[in-house]
Parts: structure tokens; C-alpha cells; sequence
């Protein structure tokens, strides 16, 4: 059989063997050396192709996909330089457990350390940040070789899944001829492969400390950024009430929306813990904490306040220790669906009266003190109206630096469910655009994608990726970086020149350029217009929200010393 030949068996054998796994995407950028890869992946019935020429933007867009699926996409690259690119959005979809599947092709071992052009060592190129490597070379299409193929690709699609859920890096070897002229996808039909995974239950003794622990004294229930999970969601607001406990439910948690028990939910807690009176008096005595670390540095600081005195308690299946600021004592290694459940069936008593109606009384504050500003931060309105015109299951994703931070603090509850997503592994503000578009081409529906204007223009070949799926995104042209306005360094002189970095975009143009329909939003009732139309139209939009930054600065800071901050 001739080289191209075997080359092209490999890769379909691969592809096809991903595919029967689960895997419906793969994001391509163009190149020589990957043609095997491109040509098996666009011939695999029930695979959807996706071609992006950044790779960078390949990348996040696949991280994307995997982001709102659940199951990694496949990126597909060059030899060289070009799979370098994709190394931040693997570095966020390892800190961000996203699944995700990196296939680079590669000159054989032959032309390695010999000054062949276009080659570099791509051996374990991302280091720690995969959950696995797999160096393969082309070099036969016996049996053998391809069922042994096959069996590689089923454990890099469970690698990347179990037993944390990340990025996995095949490099495969292709020797020239990249091309046959055989058909050598014919009877190369994926054997099947079963993967299953288990339910991490708690031990009954745990649940028996934990229930002593709880019974009967004053608690909080922690929900930070989690995977949206509606049975997660009822489950934990069921204990909530059954416990009369208040509910911190952070922007990513799924929690704040949604037709489960939300009596006792609360969303503005980094608005009102703020009040270091009301901070110092309400102390827990234990904390039961799931998900990853909340955006709030102020909920942190509280909990922080209290490491001595409460238990806390994180809950994580597995992965890294959940802990940042190093002042927990007891990790929970358990399934949070499967413990919650476990809790319900035989709650503890509840807590001392009065516990919970002091928390939900300062959340009916910050709505209050919003209410009563005499001129409300327009990125309040923005969220609201997000919030009210949004269909139910909308999907939102919030760009880092300011925008996640207007989220948390804007962001309220409703009875229809709103799905939230956000890069917070790395919390890098690369990439967001086209991560915008990779939720929306797994979702099938268009995506809110709401966004600073560093973001985009970090981002702005991801705008291509409009061919692809429909997105709107809401941009907040605040002059660059607004986040940094709000820490030490804005009394710095140089402050302007080395941290704010104007991009100075004319965002019509940039819409112009990439064929997206552009409105300006210079007030809430201009938004709220713009984004009914957008929400209504087939195709992507651009809406650039104006901030006057400073004027933002002081309408944010006017709220907070409302609540005592």
C-alpha cells in the first residue's frame, strides 16, 4: 500500500474511532502536513467541520464546544509553529476542565534534529497542561497496527473526560506522499468502544459527620462556578429551604435562575458583605462549599474571615485542591449531586431562627439601594435587561476583568433558566470572542456573548468565526482596561500609558469588516432596543455599549457605600 495511502487509513481509523466515542466537531486550520486529518475528518459522516485559519481561534472555539456540550471537540493543526497557538486555550481548558482534543500532525522522527524545514519537537509541546499525550506515527495500515490505533484513540477520548475533564495532545507522523489515490476510507468502520465511569458516592460515616456538624446551627451554602446542573440546582435548593440556610449562589453556579427553589438563594452578597459591621456579626459555623472559587473577592475575604472559627467543608469528585486562599480542613471527595441527595433524604435540623431571614433581608437591600440610586452604573441595566428579554435556556457567556464582576453584581434571579458561561480557569481575557461562537455551534441556537472591549480586540480574528454559528456580542467600550480603575495602580502616573491601553476601536468598522449587523447603545432604553432586534434576526450582531469609565468608577462605588462598603 502506498504511503499516502496508509496515511489516510490512519487518520480516518483515528477520526472515525473519536467520532463513535462521542465526538460530533472538529475545528480545522488549513495546512500540508495535517491533509490525512482534514480529509478523514470531512469525510465522517456525523461530524460537523468547522475551518477557522487562526489556530489560536480554532482552539478557543473548540474549547467552546466542549465548554457547552460537555464533550470534547477536535482541533485539528500543522506541523511547526502552528499548534503553539493553541497553547492558551488548552492552558484554560486544563484550569477550566473543559474537554478537548488537540490532534497535530508532524514530520516523521526521520527529518527531527536535521534541519528540515518547517519542524520543531512537538513531544509533550503543552507540558502539564494536558491529561494526556499520545505520540503516533503513520508508518502501517496492518490490523493490528489500526485496531492498536483505535484503542489509543478511545483512551485519549476518556483521558480527556476522566478522571478530570481537560485537553488531550495526539501528535500523529505523517511520511510524504501525504496523498493516495486509493480509497482507503472503505471498510475502515470504528469497532465500538464502552466507557464507563462511576458515581463518586459518599461514605456513609461522612455523611453522618457531616449531618452532625450541621445539625441545628448556623450555616452557609456555597455554590460557586459549577457546569450548569438542573437536577444539581433543585437538589441543593430543596436543602437550602430543608435547612432554612441561605444559599450563596455565585453567577456560574446555575443557581440564580431557573424554576428550582430559589427562596433562599442569594446574589448579592458581594454588594452587602461589603459592610464590615454586618460581616463581623454574622458568623457561620460551618460553610459547605461546591465548585470552584466565587468571582467575589469579597465573599472570599469573608469566608476567609471565618476560616478559624466555621468548618469548611469543599466538595469536589476530583481534580485539584479546591482551596486558594489555603484555609479549609476538610475536603469532601464526593459526587455534589449524589451528596445532596444523600443530605435530603435525612436532613440535619435547621438553623437558629432568624439565621437565614438576616441574609435575605440584606438581599432584599441591594435591590433596594439599586432601585433608589438617583443614576444607576449602566452596566445594571444592561444586565437587567439581559436578564428580562433573553428566551428561556438563553445562553450568556461574560468576558473576564469587569464584565464577569458587573455579572455577579447585576446579574438577578429569574424563574425561566439562563445558562452562564465564562473562561475562568485562567480568567485570561484571550480568546472570549471565539469561544462565543464554539457555544454557539454546539448549542445549534445563538449565544449572548458580552464582552470588554480589550476582549475583542484581543480577539478580533475570532469574528470569522461568525461563518460558522450565530452570535450576538454586547460589547462595553469603556476605554480599555476599567477593571484596573478600581485597584491601586490607577494612582500610579503612568496609569494611563501601561494599565488602561486604550484600543481606540471603531467597533463599526470592525462589524463592517467581519459582516456583522452594528448597533450603538449609548443609554439602557437604547440597548434594550438594540438587543430585542438582534435577539429576533437570524445572523451575528455587534452592539457597542459607551461607559464613560470614570462616570462608572463613581455610580459602582455610590452603590456600594449604600450598603455600607
Amino acid at each position: 500500500m502506498r504511503q499516502g495511502d496508509i496515511n489516510l487509513r490512519w487518520a480516518s481509523r483515528l477520526v472515525a474511532t473519536l467520532q463513535q466515542c462521542g465526538v460530533r466537531h472538529a475545528v480545522i486550520s488549513p495546512g500540508s502536513r495535517s491533509t490525512p486529518l482534514v480529509l478523514a475528518a470531512a469525510r465522517q459522516a456525523g461530524l460537523r467541520t468547522h475551518v477557522l485559519a487562526d489556530e489560536r481561534s480554532a482552539a478557543f472555539f473548540a474549547l467552546g464546544v466542549g465548554r457547552h456540550s460537555g464533550v470534547p471537540a477536535l482541533v485539528i493543526g500543522t506541523s511547526g509553529s502552528a499548534p503553539a497557538n493553541w497553547y492558551p486555550a488548552l492552558v484554560e481548558a486544563s484550569r477550566g476542565r473543559v474537554p478537548l482534543l488537540a490532534l497535530s500532525a508532524d514530520r516523521p522522527p526521520e527529518l527531527h534534529e536535521c534541519g528540515a524545514n518547517q519542524t520543531l519537537d512537538q513531544t509533550h509541546l503543552f507540558g502539564r497542561f494536558v491529561r494526556g499525550f499520545h505520540a503516533l506515527d503513520a508508518d502501517s495500515a496492518e490490523p493490528a497496527r489500526l485496531d492498536a490505533l483505535a484503542s489509543r484513540a478511545a483512551q485519549a477520548f476518556d483521558q480527556s473526560l476522566w478522571p478530570l475533564a481537560g485537553p488531550v495532545h495526539l501528535n500523529i507522523a505523517f511520511r510524504e506522499p501525504l496523498l493516495g489515490d486509493g480509497d482507503a476510507q472503505a471498510g475502515d468502520a470504528a469497532p465500538p468502544f464502552r466507557i464507563d465511569r462511576p458515581r463518586c458516592e459518599p461514605a456513609a460515616q461522612t455523611l453522618t459527620e457531616l449531618a452532625a456538624l450541621m445539625d441545628g446551627r448556623p450555616g452557609l451554602l456555597v455554590a460557586g462556578p459549577a457546569r450548569p446542573d438542573e437536577d444539581f440546582a433543585g437538589a441543593l435548593g430543596e436543602l437550602a429551604g430543608r435547612l432554612d440556610c441561605p444559599l450563596l449562589a455565585d453567577p456560574l453556579s446555575g443557581l440564580r435562575c431557573g424554576g428550582h427553589d430559589r427562596s433562599r438563594v442569594i446574589g448579592g452578597y458581594d454588594s452587602f458583605l461589603r459592610d464590615a459591621g454586618f460581616a463581623a456579626a454574622w458568623a457561620p459555623d460551618w460553610v459547605l462549599q461546591f465548585g470552584d472559587a466565587p468571582v467575589s473577592k469579597v465573599l472570599q475575604h469573608y469566608l476567609d474571615r471565618h476560616a478559624a472559627d466555621a468548618t469548611q467543608v469543599r466538595v469536589a469528585p476530583a481534580g485539584p485542591w479546591p482551596d486558594p486562599n489555603r484555609r479549609g480542613r476538610w475536603l469532601l471527595h464526593a459526587d455534589p449531586l449524589a451528596l445532596v441527595e444523600a443530605l435530603n433524604r435525612q436532613p440535619p435540623a435547621p438553623a437558629p431562627a432568624g439565621w437565614s431571614a438576616a441574609f435575605l433581608e440584606r438581599e432584599r437591600g441591594v435591590t433596594e439601594a439599586l432601585q433608589a440610586l438617583p443614576q444607576r452604573p449602566l452596566e445594571a441595566d444592561v444586565f437587567e435587561t439581559v436578564a428580562r428579554l433573553l428566551p428561556a435556556q438563553g445562553l450568556v457567556f461574560a468576558g473576564n476583568s469587569m464584565v464577569i464582576r458587573d455579572c455577579d453584581s447585576f446579574l438577578r434571579g429569574r424563574d425561566a433558566p439562563l445558562r452562564l458561561h465564562a473562561n475562568r480557569g485562567a480568567s485570561g481575557i484571550d480568546g472570549n470572542v471565539s469561544t462565543v461562537f464554539g457555544l454557539a455551534a454546539a448549542a445549534g441556537r445563538p449565544v449572548l456573548g458580552l464582552l470588554g472591549d480589550l476582549a475583542l480586540f484581543h480577539d478580533m480574528n475570532g469574528l470569522a468565526a461568525a461563518r460558522e454559528a450565530d452570535a450576538t456580542l454586547v460589547v462595553f467600550n469603556n476605554g480599555g482596561g476599567a477593571i484596573f480603575g478600581y485597584l491601586p495602580q490607577a494612582e500610579l502616573a503612568e496609569f494611563k500609558r501601561f494599565w488602561l491601553t486604550d484600543p481606540a476601536l471603531d467597533l463599526a468598522l470592525v462589524a463592517r469588516l467581519h459582516g456583522l449587523r452594528y448597533a450603538l447603545a449609548e443609554d439602557a432604553a437604547g440597548f434594550g432596543r438594540h438587543l430585542a432586534r438582534a435577539l429576533e434576526r437570524s445572523g451575528s450582531s455587534l452592539i457597542e455599549v459607551c461607559v464613560d469609565r470614570e462616570d462608572s468608577l463613581a455610580r459602582h462605588r455610590e452603590f456600594w457605600s449604600r450598603l455600607g462598603g
